[in-house]
């Protein structure tokens, strides 16, 4: 099964060097003082993983979503 696309969205800045402590998603500043990290995941156990390490963080959630530019592109092909 291909990767499957997801952007997270947490309250703080975080740093964009800590790309490799969330599975290798991109980590860029959000508004209102928000990061988000996006990016391909391979499966569920990738994604909890990354939630584990933002509530070990002690981050806010603010929101996960699924799909996006993966989904697009597949979209195109079929």
């Amino acid at each position: 099964m291909p990767p499957e696309w997801y952007e997270i969205r947490v309250q703080g800045q975080l740093p964009s060097g800590w790309s490799n402590w969330f599975e290798g998603l991109e980590v860029r500043p959000g508004p209102h003082g928000q990061s988000i990290l996006s990016g391909p995941l391979a499966d569920q156990a990738a994604l909890h993983g990354v939630l584990t390490r933002i509530r070990d963080l002690n981050l806010k959630l603010i929101s996960v979503t699924h799909g996006g530019p993966s989904a697009q592109h597949s979209d195109q092909e079929g």
